[in-house]
């Protein structure tokens, strides 16, 4: 048996009797302290899951002591600036044992409802056939690919400059009945985006 529980803004895993060291505690040696927030457990193999945390739930513990950990050394300095900073810190600790787990009834994620997660896949399979025979039908959508070979033929073949070539081909129009106004009859950018607004008028 043993439970997960958030202490200190972290989680911490409890069995009884285990030690455990938390950020330092508002506590004194031989103080018991429960914590309440308790967001999973386990108990005869079946997993409980908060949501977020298990009413009624807690897990008592005792103050063994308080101490610090092992020493870091913080060096700062700037190049060419004369300045250097070292400085010292060791992090305060509480040891606490776990002395009780106490599971309440509260709701939970067990299994008996992951069991009835496992059935909707198979509804939403269900659900999903018809979509998936409308993707089968979707290639009718690819008939047009003709008229845009023929596009990009008659745009090949035609004196048209660059901008006016790739207008021409982004709306599907035929260059060889567009009558250019450029120098030796050359199509136009301008004379493109004229037939295109001469075909959505019409």
């Amino acid at each position: 048996m043993y439970a997960i529980f958030e202490a200190k803004g972290k989680q911490w895993r409890a069995e009884p009797g285990a030690t455990l060291r938390l950020p330092s505690l508002d506590a004194e040696p031989g103080d018991r302290v429960v914590f309440h927030d308790v967001l999973l457990a386990d108990q005869d193999g079946e997993v409980i899951i908060g949501r977020p945390s298990l009413e009624g739930s807690a897990v008592a513990t005792e103050v063994l002591r308080h101490g610090k950990g092992e020493k870091i050394v913080v060096f700062k300095m700037k190049r060419r600036k004369n300045y250097r900073r070292k400085q010292g810190h060791r992090q305060a600790y509480t040891e606490v044992v776990v002395v009780d787990i106490t599971l309440g009834g509260g709701e939970a994620a067990t299994r008996p409802k992951k069991a009835a997660k496992t059935e909707a896949p198979e509804a939403e399979k269900k659900a999903e056939t018809p979509k998936a025979e409308k993707k089968v039908e979707a290639p009718t959508a690819e008939k047009p690919a003709p008229k845009k070979e023929a596009v990009a033929e008659a745009i090949a073949e035609a004196e048209i400059t660059p901008a006016a070539a790739e207008l021409a081909a982004e709306h599907g129009i035929d260059v060889s009945s567009i009558e250019g106004t450029g120098k030796d009859g050359r199509v136009l950018k301008s004379d493109v985006e004229k037939a295109i607004k001469e075909r959505d008028e019409g």
